[in-house]
């Protein structure tokens, strides 16, 4: 399955993740707390847009109930994708090359990597 969604449609399918459970349009509206400016059509609109993409699905019998079609797993692994083809052309090794010349990876980052990496070559 594609994903892609812009910026705005990822804050209100985390409000969906968040919760956990079906929400209403209210709910979803109320969970965008840090989004005080969003109107009530820019909401709806984007809501409309995440069910017209497939990301979530309506199901109504008195009001209409959202749930997500997709995990924040699941989205998280194909933007990972995304981003290492459009920025490193899929080379992860040069993703992490980046960071550690940048200085974003703290020496705690780097030990937990390296002990992701002892984990793998035990396993083998």
């Amino acid at each position: 399955m594609e994903i892609n969604i812009s910026a705005a449609e990822l804050e209100v399918i985390r409000v969906l993740w968040r919760e956990e459970r079906p929400l209403t349009f209210a709910e979803i509206r109320g969970g965008l707390t840090d989004k005080a400016e969003w109107s009530r059509s820019t909401v709806q609109t984007l809501v409309v847009r995440l069910r017209d993409k497939g990301m979530i699905n309506a199901s109504s019998q008195y009001m209409a109930l959202y749930t997500p079609n997709v995990t924040e797993q699941d989205y998280v692994q194909a933007e990972g994708h995304t981003f290492l083809n459009r920025l490193f052309n899929g080379n992860a090794k040069s993703f992490v090359s980046a960071l550690c010349r940048n200085g974003e990876l703290s020496q705690d980052d780097i030990d937990e990597l390296r002990g992701f990496f002892d984990v793998e070559e035990t396993r083998e």
